[in-house]
Formats: structure tokens, sequence, C-alpha cells
């Protein structure tokens, strides 16, 4: 019976006479018993470069950043922030150097700055959400909610595996999110695209522009149908009453020189709107009569 296998080293099928062979050959077996003692000796001097920084602080009471950093096992930017937000304390003893104490240290983890433990005889749960709670509320994505707690620094209690968050807080925080309970319809920008012929671009200069109220519902967008329309029909109505610049080119043969020479020398205003330059029909149009 045959056995065939693949050489471990250098990837080529070959048959085995046994079934623990896992080279095809004495040189291809030599060469992957010494990478596999250089490996060794690669994790042995990986372990010992982590032993090596708690071993040599063992006596030791104070620390630089950076010694911080290697004895606590993460960056010296870290270490940074822990003393900037003044979970870590940190001694200056001179203008560019400072000291942590290994006391400090250890009561920081004892402290366990970053976690708010209420017992259970003082916690209100009326008095706090759960995430799936702020989720459900304000039409977003739970996982959104963790984020956005962490960034803002909202307070929450701990308990077993669960997150409560302050109500207070998240009511203040998503306050300014609140749309008028009036207003029931509203557009999607697939609907204006689809309605107005806008592209997305256009749909947020018109809403930044005349102020449309919109509201965020699970990562969705949506406009004020009542608002959008009215600024549509009240734009469409201006429109009638005023002249781009290339509308009067195009109308009264002119290049566009002549058009803002029109309007300079005959003192006629001119607005923006948008992205266009527009005056009143009626003052081009006298004008331009009074040159016929």
């Amino acid at each position: 019976m045959e056995v065939r296998k693949i050489c471990q080293w250098c990837g080529k099928p070959f048959i085995a006479q046994k079934t623990t062979t896992c080279y095809c050959s004495h040189q291809c077996s030599n060469l992957g018993y010494k990478d596999r003692i250089r490996e060794r000796k690669r994790q042995l001097k990986r372990s010992q470069e982590l032993l090596q920084p708690r071993q040599a602080a063992e006596g030791q009471d104070f620390f630089s950043f950076a010694q911080a950093a290697k004895l606590m096992g993460v960056t010296r930017q870290y270490i940074y922030k822990l003393v900037k937000e003044s979970k870590l304390r940190a001694s200056r003893i001179s203008g560019k150097k400072s000291l942590i104490r290994r006391a400090d240290i250890e009561l920081m983890m004892k402290t366990k700055p970053y976690e708010r433990i209420m017992p259970k005889e003082n916690f209100d749960i009326t008095e706090y959400y759960t995430a799936e709670e702020i989720a459900d509320k304000y039409k977003v994505n739970a996982k959104w909610v963790w984020t956005y707690t962490r960034q803002h620094k909202v307070p929450k209690v701990r308990i077993r595996q669960f997150n409560y968050y302050s109500k207070k807080h998240i009511n203040a925080a998503f306050a300014k999110y609140e749309v008028d309970s009036d207003l029931t319809e509203w557009y999607t920008p697939e609907e204006i695209q689809e309605k107005y012929g806008m592209t997305r671009v256009a749909i947020r200069s018109q809403v930044y522009r005349n102020n449309i109220p919109s509201k965020k519902e699970h990562g969705q967008i949506f406009y004020s149908k009542l608002h959008f329309d009215l600024s549509k029909s009240s734009e469409q109505e201006s429109k009638a009453e005023y002249y781009t610049v290339k509308e009067a080119m195009e109308k009264f043969n002119l290049s566009r020189d002549s058009v803002y020479g029109i309007l300079q020398f005959h003192q006629i205003n001119r607005e923006k709107n948008g992205r266009f330059v527009r005056f009143l029909k009626v003052e081009f149009d006298k004008v331009m009569g009074v040159r016929k």
C-alpha cells in the first residue's frame, strides 16, 4: 500500500515509507528541523523580552511613561491618555520628565476607571436605559449607542454583563435630534430624486438653503415632505420672475460679458441663488426694450 504525502518543507508530493514521515528527503528533514529550532529560539526570546521589563521593575517604585507602558503591556500613548484623563496620576519632576508611582498604577487597576459599579441596593433601574431601549426609542443602531456613549462620556452602570446608561444624559444628548411631532409625512432621498429629478448633492443643498427639517432613523435620512414641496413651489414661482445669466443670453442672443455689462451699466440688482446669478425680468426687459 502506497502512502502518498506532501513534503512539509518543499511542498512536493512523495511516497512515504511510514505514515509518520513528513519530509520527502533527508535534506528537507534537516532543513525542517533547523527551522523548528530557530522558531523555538524566537519564541523564547519574545517571552524573555516580555518578562524582562517586569523582572527589572520588581524592586522599582517609580517609572517613566515608557517603562510604565512596558510594565502594563500597552503603548506609551495610552499612558499619556490615562494621565490626561486623570485616570492615572503622574508627578512632574522637571520640564520634560514625569514619573509614575507603582502604587498609583496598582490603585488605578483596582478602581477600574472606565467602569462605574453601583451597589444593587442604590441602583434605580428606572433612571437608566439599556442600549436596546435607546436604539428602539431614538431609531438608531444598538452598536452605535456604545460608540456614541463612550465618545460623549455618558455615565453608565455595569451590572453583570449588561450596561445601563443614564436617562438624563441620553435624553439631553438626543434632544437636538428631536423633530416636530406634527410632521408626519417624510421623503426619502430616493423619492425626491424620482419626483424632482435632483441629485443627492442638489437635495442636500436645497435642504441646507431652505432649512428643511430632517430626521434619521436606523441610518436612513428623511426630509419633511411639507417643507420640501413648499421650497420647490416657491422656487418655481420666483423662477418665473427672474432671469439667469444663461437664460438672458439665450433669449436676447448676448454674450456673457454683454449681460454682465448691461447689469452693471443700468445698475440692475442681481442676487446669487445657489450657483446661479439671477435678476428681475421686468428690469432687464425694460432695458432691452429701450435698446430696441
